[in-house]
């Protein structure tokens, strides 16, 4: 199905709300045909003495427009020119009309038609952009949603800054499509086809001559429309480029600027910004091309109608008003005309954007409820990671034949060097990603087999990243959980040792904490983190690391707040700093993507093995910092 049938498929539900605008932009092309005509007769009837005198001589006294006497010979009508001058005449006749007051009636149905014409076309605009913006949000709401609903590879995969360009820039270009650009397209065709009708009606032989002349027109902007099209989708991806290293270097500005990078980021921005702008600047060029040559077109086929006209008005066999009407709709058809071609070119830059969005929608998710899943019941007795592999896409293996069991009630370590699969193997316990081979059971039930929704809430998440949200200590802490009471909040806050200072903010819980919490401290980000995990209160717990940001003295608070929170639960911890998980059930010792050792704390000291290089090197590392440090002092 093609990017443009999809895009149509998905605008069906809003199809019953667009049928004012197209019934109005129907009336556009009535009302402009109908402008066209009556310069004919305006110009015979009224303006033209001579002409009138002919007409009633010629009718026996009474002005009718089925024929005009020319100089040299009766001027003939097509069927559809007669059928007009038919019904200008039944008009007349239902309101009294006589040759005195023409002069004043003509005119007037002539500003009536017109002002018709505007309402239409007032109508026509504001219905349909009013629909084709309730299609866009639904369709942003969509992409929205689906990302959402992605797993760790899909975002491994697609670059932040690529997605919020897609989300917010391609989907702009969705909305000038459905906002205006179609609705310019439907009412400039629609308004063609009925000047095609009165102008042919008017003169074929005319119209004739004219169409010899439009392949020299359509061609190029054929070949203009394919050339931007291409043109248009290199640049949204350049723009995609350019939004990702501008994403980048907004959440990393300390870094930058730490690290004295400021000249290095903006040659790396500039860059991509010179590429993205060399591609818009072919595009505006091929569509600054395509008017200047339509109108030239334009132009050179009027002369050459000029022309013709001038010998056949010579001859007798058309009259001037007739001629007027004919110009004065070629001239009606120029608008339409271009506003379809610029249409046409804006919709090679939607469709470019629109193939970018399919991609998204497109994706496949690789974790989703299968169709037999089911909630879980109880609290897991057991959680068994059998045989499990992992890698991204098709890169070496970051996991490789992982066998590990956590028991209820018991607290699991995972230490290695950075790189070993400890973030990887953590994650796939909430199905953030799937294994690509093996299996992680709960109580023997594979966690595909299982709804998201129901293992999700069963576990609680603090990270070392620590993510927070533009909005209120109250709405962080309570993050899923919007209903829970003030005391409940309070409560947590002060199990993570975290009531004082938010006590001390401006406004206490409804103090806004920034963008990624930017008004905080790390600490303080770190222990509203850990209060939103307490909050919710799961029976198993996946921490990142969750006091490495805290003070010696928080530390310790914390520390007795989350052994107090973990008892009873099942724990998974990565662990950086050895000291914090010395008393843990069993510590996993993973190198490679593989488990090297486990077991408890002494017994790994004894075996001498990775551990214990690793204790070995932060126990020595420590008391040389402390040197520096005093000898800094």
């Amino acid at each position: 199905m093609s990017d443009l049938r999809r895009l149509l498929v998905l605008f069906r539900p809003h199809r019953s709300a667009a049928l004012a605008a197209v019934l109005a932009m129907v009336g556009v092309a009535v009302f402009t045909g109908l402008l066209t005509y009556l310069f004919g007769p305006l110009f015979d009837q009224v303006l033209t003495p001579e002409a009138r005198s002919a007409v009633m001589a010629h009718a026996g006294g009474t002005p009718g427009l089925g024929s005009v006497v020319g100089e040299k010979s009766v001027v003939r009508r097509t069927p559809v020119a007669k059928a007009l001058d038919a019904g200008l005449a039944s008009l007349e006749a239902a309101l009294g009309v006589t040759p005195k007051t023409r002069v004043f009636v003509l005119p007037l149905l002539l500003f009536a038609a017109f002002l018709l014409k505007n309402l239409c076309a007032f109508v026509a605009e504001y219905r349909f952009n009013a629909v084709g913006l309730a299609f866009v949000r639904d369709f942003r709401k969509t992409l929205y949603e689906k990302i959402l609903g992605q797993s760790g590879a899909f975002f491994a995969r697609n670059p932040s800054g690529d997605l919020i360009a897609r989300v917010t820039g391609d989907v702009d270009r969705i909305q000038s499509l459905f906002g205006t650009d179609l609705a310019d397209l439907v009412q400039s065709l629609a308004t063609l086809a009925v000047l095609v009708v009165v102008v042919v009606s008017l003169s074929p032989q005319l119209t004739l001559v004219a169409l010899l002349i439009t392949p020299a027109i359509v061609v190029p902007v054929v070949l203009i429309a394919r050339r931007l099209r291409a043109l248009s989708r290199a640049a949204r991806e350049r723009m995609g480029d350019l939004t990702g290293v501008l994403s980048e270097t907004i959440r990393g500005a300390r870094v930058v600027q730490a690290y004295g990078a400021e000249a290095w980021e903006s040659e790396r921005f500039s860059e991509v910004n010179e590429r993205t702008f060399r591609l818009a600047r072919k595009g505006a060029r091929v569509m600054a091309f395509s008017s200047p040559l339509v109108e030239t077109a334009s132009v050179l086929a009027f002369l050459l109608l000029l022309g013709y006209a001038t010998t056949r008005i010579t001859a007798g066999k058309m009259t001037l008003g007739t001629f007027i009407s004919y110009g004065v709709g070629l001239a009606m058809m120029y608008q339409p005309f271009k506003r379809a071609t610029r249409t046409n070119l804006a919709l090679q830059h939607a469709l470019a954007s629109a193939r970018r969005l399919f991609e998204v929608l497109d994706a496949p998710n690789d974790v989703v409820d299968r169709p037999e899943a089911r909630p879980i019941v109880g609290i897991a007795r057991e959680i068994l990671f059998e045989g499990v592999s992992f890698a991204y896409g098709d890169g070496e293996p970051v996991l490789a034949g992982v066998d590990l069991t956590l028991r209820r009630g018991s607290v699991t370590a995972l230490v290695g060097p950075s790189g070993a699969g400890k973030s990887t193997l953590a994650a796939l316990l909430p199905r953030f990603m799937d294994p690509t081979a093996g299996r992680v059971t709960l109580d023997g039930i594979d966690l595909r087999d299982v709804t998201l929704a129901s293992l999700r809430a069963r576990i609680g998440l603090v990270t070392q990243d620590v993510v927070l949200f533009d909005d209120t200590v109250r709405r962080n802490v309570a993050y899923g959980r919007p209903e829970a009471a003030e005391t409940d909040v309070r409560d947590a806050l002060g199990a993570a040792n975290a009531i004082a200072f938010v006590d001390a903010l401006p406004d206490g819980l409804d103090t806004r904490v920034g963008e990624g919490g930017g008004r905080l401290s790390g600490g303080q980000r770190q222990r509203l983190a850990i209060a939103r995990a307490i909050l919710k209160d799961p029976p198993i717990l996946v921490l990142d690391e969750a006091t490495s940001a805290l003070d010696a003295e928080s530390e310790r608070a914390v520390q007795e707040a989350l052994e107090r929170l973990m008892a009873g639960r099942t724990v998974l911890v990565i662990a950086h700093r050895l000291s914090t998980v010395r008393r843990a059930d069993q510590l996993v010792v993973l190198d490679g993507g593989r488990i090297v050792e486990r077991g408890r704390h002494a017994d790994l000291l004894a075996a001498g093995g990775l551990y214990r290089r690793l204790h070995d090197l932060q126990v020595f590392e420590a008391p040389a910092e402390a040197t520096k440090a005093g000898s800094r002092e």
